[in-house]
């Protein structure tokens, strides 16, 4: 989709108003009336925006304000653990349409990918959705990007996705514009997009919990990625040698009580006699993580800090009050810790954060660089055409 800068700009800011009447946009946006009307004209002919009345009960003219229409567009969000892949249909809200989820655990790349392009063409099927419905494709995998972003090395535990088998796999098998992002940057920007905050919290940081311990953080409403895409990894305060806060080392822990995890979904089916051994991981998981919390703080000096991941949300929420419990020192004198809460998102921001990433790609003014070119750290979105 074709956007000018100022056109994505009111789309951002209605995206995040959900309703708002054009004077509104005008005084947000600092455009004039007559500009904001143009544009406005313009997306909703293109059947982006509708226009609604509010009816108040007062007298006058009822209030006629414009949202998106969540339905017009739909972007597909993947999301990997060790043994499955989740792939869903997002639309412009957030909500997710439909979502298929695949074992993967002897895969190549290539089959993971041609089964990740079956499952979306089947839910587009399903959803009666027609292909140029779908913005793009969204991959979130746990690992980092090689000098200027152009390799993914994924985590240890993805060796399909290692060295460039993924870039290469998703190049010849996805029918739509795809972009490729470590967990904890997608994750972040989809809690941003779509928490339901307002104000949005910016900045916001975001300490993601998957297999390893990742993180994000959205600035001046966009991801904060560093020169290669490697930005915001709080994981670095944990030595692989020692006990972490992560989601392996979760498994770990119950294994050793006896409890077999191979998987997050596995957590979600745990007996009541596991909760001895969770506990355990929670409170010193907890312990750690207010670090994390405290180097965040001076690092960035963020709005908001959000807990998320993989883990279900009664393990999340167990983790957020045992960080909560802590007294975390400010980083510097007179100053205090950023506040902090558990994602809203739950396990689903994965997905979802995924999925966000074309929504941002083609929606948002700040996915645009100075220059007019897409920022995308460096990375235009890969297709097959």
């Amino acid at each position: 989709m074709d956007l000018s800068r100022n056109e994505r700009r009111l789309v951002e800011l209605i995206f995040v108003g959900k309703k708002i009447a054009r004077v509104d946009l005008a005084e947000r946006s600092g455009m004039t009336g007559a500009s904001v009307t143009r544009l406005i004209g313009r997306l909703i002919e293109m059947e982006l925006l509708i226009e609604v009345v509010e009816r108040t009960g007062a007298q006058g003219q009822p209030r006629r304000l414009l949202s998106l229409r969540a339905d017009r567009y739909l972007s597909a969000g993947i999301t990997f653990s060790v043994t499955r892949m989740e792939v869903a249909i997002v639309d412009l809200a957030g909500k997710i349409l439909a979502s298929r989820s695949v074992g993967i655990e002897t895969s190549t790349a290539l089959s993971v990918a041609k089964a990740a392009q079956a499952a979306i063409k089947a839910m587009m099927v399903d959803l009666d959705a027609p292909k140029d419905r779908l913005l793009g494709i969204g991959c979130s995998v746990p690992g980092n990007f090689g000098t200027m972003s152009s390799i993914l090395k994924a985590h240890s535990f993805f060796p399909a996705f290692d060295d460039g088998g993924a870039d290469n796999a998703f190049k010849a098998t996805f029918e739509a514009p795809y972009y490729i992002e470590n967990d904890g940057t997608a994750a972040a920007l989809g809690e941003y997009v779509f928490g339901g905050r307002t104000p949005q919290p910016d900045p916001m940081f975001f300490i993601h919990i998957g297999h390893g311990v990742g993180g994000g953080a959205v600035i001046d409403g966009r991801p904060y990625r560093g020169i290669n895409g490697n930005a915001c990894l709080p994981g670095v305060l944990y030595p692989y040698d020692q006990p972490r806060p992560s989601g392996q080392d979760l498994f770990a822990t119950l294994d050793d009580a006896g409890f077999v995890v191979h998987d997050f979904p596995d957590l979600e089916r745990l007996p009541d006699n596991a909760n001895a051994a969770l506990e355990i991981w929670v409170e010193r998981a907890g312990k750690q993580l207010s670090e994390t919390v405290r180097v965040a703080t001076a690092m960035f000096d963020p709005a908001l800090i959000v807990l998320g991941g993989r883990l279900p949300e009664f393990v999340a929420d167990r983790l957020m009050s045992a960080i909560s419990s802590q007294p975390i020192l400010g980083p510097s004198r007179g100053l205090q810790a950023a506040p902090i809460e558990v994602s809203r998102l739950g396990p689903r921001a994965g997905a979802i954060g995924a999925a966000c990433i074309p929504f941002f790609a083609s929606l948002f003014s700040a996915a645009v660089a100075d220059d007019g070119s897409p920022y995308l750290n460096g990375r235009k979105p890969k297709s097959r055409h």
